[in-house]
């Protein structure tokens, strides 16, 4: 692929030569010094901790022209800096694909007006990096230490535009690629945990990590400010992106704080955070106020923010070295207990930092899945709920996936499998989640269902014993003796009410019905629409036969049976009685969840799975 890298700073220099390592047609623009650098040095790459120096040829160009003709434009630089290159991409009509990589708080309704919405593609570019001289030195980015770009279109939609981007991406040595459905939220996101408290509170104190390590009270107010803008974005509608961040709020003030000390001792801080605040001061204030902006409309108190703005300002005197006379809160007897687990979650979360075996998209057959994790690791499979797709695992996946070898799918009919394939009954469904298993060399794993997942995850259960670990059920019911034949009966009249719901309302009607947090509702929207109305009508006629058939007796495997704190009583209520029939079965419930408790509660619900499968080893080794 023919691809043009616009802007020569550390990422996108690193871009460039790993593009061109990996054989693509790479050409990076540069101006000035930069242009003499490149032209003399050519690219030079040095991982922090290694005193080598990569060095790649990559052929550079001084402008952008109107009848220049790449298969993709990556541009490669902050929200304040693209903005003023709109005019001169915007004259070139034959390229099809404009990716920006760098932060972003306004959105990219200024790219879409000037290029239009099929051109532009939003992403984050991944590690930290600075300047010195011709050499660009970043975090350590190599196969033992990959990194995990997001990416996604504006519209969220997944495209085969969308995946050819990321298999260009991915052949960069040290990446991985993730396709988002949410980047403009994503990218709201990762600027409110940043420009809101941590910078301000870092030029507070001089822009030294050390002396803000020092300075407990800057520390407080970071972690304050920090709360107020996640608050603040929320409360304007911004579904938080990853839905992780959203555990920060509830993280009490001396965790957060150690955590921040914990953060100031680390080099990728100190590279990626002090490093770019330092050389990137015009930037960060053009993001905070964007942000700023943006928390204006909303009523939520933003007095820490308040507080750390004016240092945005070169000339404002530095805080107090040292100064400790903020108390902290503790939020209540129960915020150590939650804290901590949540805390590191959020951190290997926010990272993004992809491990040695991180989740890779796939497609076998008229399948689309993803799989990661160490090889040799106990398996553990997902498979979400009706007319939705596996972006229902991502925090599940997230979690697991450094200690387990985890796999999520697309059921035939919904999802990226909804673009190939027609919804399918349990038999076939089985057979091709078999045939997948088999592609991965699994033999045995741990089945997690959700809902209709839990259904065919049973069914798999009795039908092949041998490919079954144990069972996870989240909202789920008993597929033997699951209704009665006359519920049979009137769930048969499921699909012709389906088909006269008008589509906007469908989708609307089933997130509020399926999820009880507004970000996992917005998520059901736009998944069964991606689904759509047809093989949602499909998909429910098939499911009711199948629950008509049922199987003939229960299955005996280890089982997890959870519901949703606010799960509908008589599926909470037939929960409960399956669980007393099983023969070696647990019982849990997800506080603040309802149908969808997995994607309601995240954190919540991955200590219940993760005690469960950790038990699981035990019995296994012991």
């Amino acid at each position: 692929m023919k691809v043009l890298v616009f802007g020569a700073g550390p990422l996108g220099s690193l871009k460039a030569a790993r593009l061109h390592e990996a054989g693509h047609d790479v050409h990076i623009l540069a101006r000035e010094q930069r242009l003499a650098d490149l032209k003399e040095h050519g690219v030079v790459i040095q991982e922090e901790g290694n005193d080598e120096e990569e060095v790649a040829h990559v052929p550079v160009v001084e402008s952008f022209e109107p009848d220049d003709d790449y298969d993709l434009v990556l541009i490669v630089m902050g929200e304040h800096q693209a903005v003023h290159i709109l005019d001169t991409l915007a004259v070139n009509e034959h390229v099809p694909t404009f990716l920006f990589m760098g932060n972003n708080v306004r959105g990219p309704d200024e790219m879409v007006q000037a290029l239009g919405k099929e051109r532009v593609m939003l992403g984050f570019p991944y590690p930290g990096g600075k300047r010195e001289g011709n050499v660009m030195r970043v975090l350590p980015i190599n196969e033992d230490n990959r990194w995990t770009i997001p990416i996604g279109e504006v519209d969220g939609t997944i495209r085969p535009r969308t995946r050819q981007v990321a298999a260009v991406l991915e052949d960069m040595r040290g990446y991985d690629v993730e396709v988002r459905t949410d980047m403009e939220n994503w990218l709201k996101y990762h600027v409110a945990l940043l420009m809101s408290g941590l910078v301000p509170a870092l030029y507070a104190a001089d822009t030294s990590m050390k002396r803000l390590g020092e300075t407990r009270d800057l520390q407080v107010l970071a972690v304050r400010a920090t709360k107020e803008a996640l608050r603040g974005l929320r409360t304007t509608g911004y579904a938080p992106s990853p839905p992780v961040v959203r555990v920060f709020e509830y993280i009490p003030e001396p965790i957060c704080v150690w955590a921040i000390g914990w953060l100031m001792r680390k080099e990728y801080a100190k590279i990626s955070v002090e490093g770019h605040a330092r050389d990137g001061r015009d930037e960060m204030r053009y993001l905070f106020d964007g942000l700023r902006s943006i928390l204006d409309e909303t009523a939520v108190e933003t007095e820490a923010i308040d507080q750390l703005a004016p240092y945005y300002d070169p000339e404002t005197p530095s805080y107090p070295e040292g100064k400790r006379e903020l108390s902290m809160q503790w939020g209540g007897f129960a915020g150590p207990v939650i804290g901590i687990g949540a805390l590191a979650l959020v951190l290997r979360r926010l990272r993004s930092k992809s491990g040695r075996d991180s989740a890779i998209e796939r497609r076998f057959g008229k399948i689309y899945y993803e799989v990661g994790g160490p090889e040799d690791a106990t398996a553990v499979v997902f498979t979400h709920g009706f007319a939705l797709d596996r972006e229902t695992w991502r925090e599940q996946v997230a979690t697991l996936s450094e200690s387990y070898r985890v796999l999520s799918w697309d059921l035939p009919g919904c999802g990226d499998s909804a673009q190939v394939s027609d919804p399918v009954r349990f038999e076939v469904a089985a057979r091709e989640l078999l045939d997948v298993l088999d592609e991965e060399g699994i033999d045995q794993a741990v089945l997690v269902g959700q809902s209709m997942g839990s259904l065919l995850n049973q069914y798999v259960a009795y039908h092949h014993p041998n490919r079954v670990r144990a069972l996870v059920h989240v909202g789920g019911f008993p597929l033997h003796e699951g209704f009665s034949e006359r519920t049979i009966k009137l769930m048969r009249l499921h699909p012709m009410v389906l088909k006269a719901i008008p589509e906007q309302l469908l989708y609307d009607v089933f997130g509020r019905l399926v999820a009880r947090t507004s970000d996992a509702r917005e998520y059901v929207r736009r998944v069964s629409a991606r689904t759509g109305k047809e093989n949602m009508v499909s998909l429910e006629r098939g499911l009711i036969e199948d629950i008509g058939d049922g199987i003939p007796e229960l299955t005996d495997v280890p089982q997890l049976v959870v519901v949703g704190e606010h799960e509908y009583f008589p599926i909470r209520k037939k929960a409960k009685e399956w669980n007393e029939r099983l023969p070696d079965s647990e019982y849990a419930t997800v506080p603040e969840a309802g149908h969808l408790a997995n994607h309601d509660n995240p954190t919540a619900f991955n200590e219940i799975l993760s005690r469960f499968l950790k038990s699981l080893d035990e019995s296994t080794s012991g």
